[in-house]
């Protein structure tokens, strides 16, 4: 196994200079490719590793590894000898977690991830116990392998319940349960995503979805961010807009910042980005769903960037190699991030309107993953997304018309039905 460098070195060069300082990226997926141009705008070379030739991240690196993030050992391998790497870093997916905490030890960098933080972050139902410890506004949940014991316990909550594999993300294999008569057919769906062969079954919450994006350094909050999360309807759940600075509470934004120190607190985790979902429920109370020890995906850091002029890409860099980071937020601009998508599967034949949306005066980015001949899916996993726009304005309300413009001017056109997708 070795890697396949995308630059030319000089003659005689058996590799990087040992002045290069090489970040080792795991995972290659849509939500990377920004860290990836951004590494090398702060002079840093870059080492895409991922199981996938074809993944977007490929193409935007340095050097590709062909290997699973999921295999430290045989990424350790194929890397031996090597002195330029100066940290590892595993943005916008829990999966690799686990892997970034082991290189790191291995090859003894800075900022290691704790067990605890890397446990919560790739299992569901450690952090669900994490926060009852802790005290914080919960809901109830069982988890286990599915089986009449696991059923037993989970028809003494309160439905409806959502049945989520404890180790995905993305939305993958989250399954709407309406009473306990639909509870084996929603594991035994849900379980097909799990690779440890493991559910969580948890009370529905209803209220307004909320996603976090948090800057920890020395074990403190230094910066954090909060985005009002548009989800499609049951049965997929997935993500389709962010919308920053969200109307949260006063009172419950006050109440975010201990909670998010005492979690940092409780696993060990000093520093780094952090990303969380929480639902502020019919009740006031603020609940955290779910954790990161990462960025977030979907364009969070560009909309942070965007909105407070905070780039959580260099502070992240910054943090991994070691070193101090300074911020400097500016008032809030109100952004907003929409996730491109289509509504039925098929082979991409053309995307119309593509300049028309660059020419907005509200567009800021607009990103596209696919092009003529990419086979695209419906859209019922995070990861099967065409591309994202970031848009900023002087109000939500106007965000919201540009938003609608968008929808409108570009359109994902399938060979097989010679039209637009997704349908109004």
């Amino acid at each position: 196994m070795t890697t396949n460098p995308r630059t030319t070195p000089s003659p005689g060069a058996t590799g990087p200079a040992l002045s290069a300082r090489t970040l080792v990226v795991l995972g290659g997926a849509d939500g990377s490719v920004s860290v990836y141009r951004r590494a090398r705008e702060l002079g840093y070379r870059t080492i895409c590793v991922d199981i996938r030739p074809g993944a977007p991240g490929v193409e935007v690196a340095d050097e590709f590894l062909h290997a699973s993030v999921r295999a430290p050992e045989q990424i350790a391998a194929a890397l031996a000898g090597r002195r330029d790497i100066v940290a590892v870093l595993c943005p916008a997916s829990d999966v690799g977690l686990p892997a970034q905490a082991w290189l790191t030890r291995y090859w003894n960098l800075p900022e290691p991830l704790s067990d605890a933080a890397v446990a919560a972050s790739t299992d569901k139902s450690v952090f669900r116990a994490v926060c009852d410890r802790l005290g914080l506004p919960s809901y109830r949940s069982v988890s286990g392998v599915p089986g009449a014991e696991l059923l037993s316990r989970a028809r003494e909550l309160r439905y409806p319940t959502l049945v989520k594999p404890v180790d995905s993300s993305g939305s993958r294999g989250v399954v709407a349960c309406a009473g306990p008569g639909m509870l084996r057919s929603a594991c035994t769906e849900s379980i097909a995503f799990s690779p440890s062969g493991r559910v969580v079954v948890e009370e529905h919450l209803d209220g307004t979805h909320f996603t976090i994006e948090a800057l920890v350094a020395g074990g403190d909050i230094i910066f954090h961010a909060v985005t009002e999360r548009t989800i499609t309807p049951p049965p997929f759940f997935v993500t389709s807009t962010h919308l920053m600075p969200a109307a949260l509470p006063a009172e419950a934004d006050v109440r975010l910042i201990p909670m998010l120190a005492s979690v940092c607190a409780e696993l060990g985790y000093r520093n780094g980005p952090l990303t969380l979902d929480a639902v502020l429920g019919h009740d006031g109370e603020l609940y955290l769903i779910e954790m990161g020890a990462r960025m977030g995906g979907n364009g969070l850091a560009e909309l942070v960037e965007t909105c407070y002029g905070v780039d959580l890409m260099e502070a992240t860099i910054t943090l991994a190699v070691g070193e101090d980071v300074s911020l400097d937020p500016k008032p809030p601009l109100p952004t907003l991030v929409h996730m491109l998508t289509s509504d039925r599967g098929g082979h991409l034949s053309a995307v119309d309107g593509v300049e028309q949306v660059r020419a907005m005066p509200e567009v800021v980015e607009l990103h596209l993953f696919v092009e003529p001949g990419t086979f695209i899916r419906p859209y019922e996993q995070a990861g099967y997304k065409l591309g994202y726009v970031v848009l900023a304005g002087e109000s939500p309300t106007r965000l919201w018309a540009a938003e609608g413009i968008v929808r409108g001017a570009l359109k994902f056109r399938l060979e097989e039905q010679d039209m637009a997708v997704p349908l109004p």
